[in-house]
């Protein structure tokens, strides 16, 4: 049965709509009819729908049964990652929001290679990652579908960095004193992961992280590629939080 994700606002007088993409991935895809049968899913449930109207901007269903299903975490993480060469972004994104991530930031630093000096090539890969982040939320059951900020520079990062009410923890192959599982020792409810791409960071963004109170730690001994180190992290965090339970 294929798995859609709606706003709660959609849902009314015991009827959903379906609209935007999912709506056109039902009809002209799909090529749904009225009497189909899909799930329908939102922040705290799942609904067991009946395709009774399709219209050109939406599909209308009726709920048959619901489902109270919440599989996300009780806490919120947003992976600020370094945006790597190639496809590494795509597989960051994917298996982040598998093991819960909320929300990412993709970050533009001194050492990052790609560079995306033109909007609508960065459109084209917001476009791409928030695709990839709604199929894998579909995929590992999730009740969202985590958000992809647009892109920020890591000094835009750092000044709104300062007014969240977070933990943030910036993992640094250089570090060799502060270990990860002892910022953990107290759960919190909101945690910012800064992950460098390719080459780490370099000093000065480390020194500019350290003013506004992050976190500076160490993985262990080895040095993780960037597109393990922020999976691991955010894997720790949740198991910490008792989230992977």
């Amino acid at each position: 049965m294929f798995r859609y994700f709606c706003d709660e606002g959609n849902v009314e007088d015991n009827r959903v709509k379906v609209v935007g993409g999912d709506a056109k991935h039902l009809k002209t895809i799909l090529r749904a009819n009225v009497g189909d049968e899909i799930s329908v899913v939102t922040e705290s449930n799942e609904y067991i729908a009946e395709v009774i109207e399709i219209n050109k901007e939406d599909v209308i269903c009726k709920i048959l049964d619901v489902i109270q299903s919440n599989n996300e975490t009780n806490i919120n993480i947003t992976l600020c990652q370094g945006i790597p060469k190639q496809t590494k972004m795509e597989t960051i994104i994917q298996q982040n929001v598998e093991v819960g991530v909320k929300s990412f930031i993709p970050l533009i630093t001194e050492r990052t290679v790609v560079k995306l000096n033109d909007k609508d090539r960065e459109q084209k890969k917001l476009d791409r990652w928030r695709k990839i982040a709604k199929e894998s939320a579909k995929q590992s059951k999730r009740n969202i579908v985590p958000n992809i900020e647009n892109i920020m520079t890591l000094k835009e990062l750092v000044e709104f960095l300062k007014h969240e009410d977070a933990e943030i923890i910036v993992p640094y192959e250089l570090e060799d004193v502060k270990l990860l599982k002892n910022v953990l020792v107290t759960p919190k409810k909101n945690y910012y992961l800064v992950i460098g791409p390719e080459g780490g960071f370099d000093l000065e963004e480390i020194n500019m992280f350290k003013e506004i109170g992050a976190h500076i730690v160490t993985l262990g001994k080895r040095i993780l590629r960037t597109e393990t180190a922020g999976l691991v992290t955010s894997s720790i965090v949740l198991y910490a939080c008792n989230e992977l339970n």
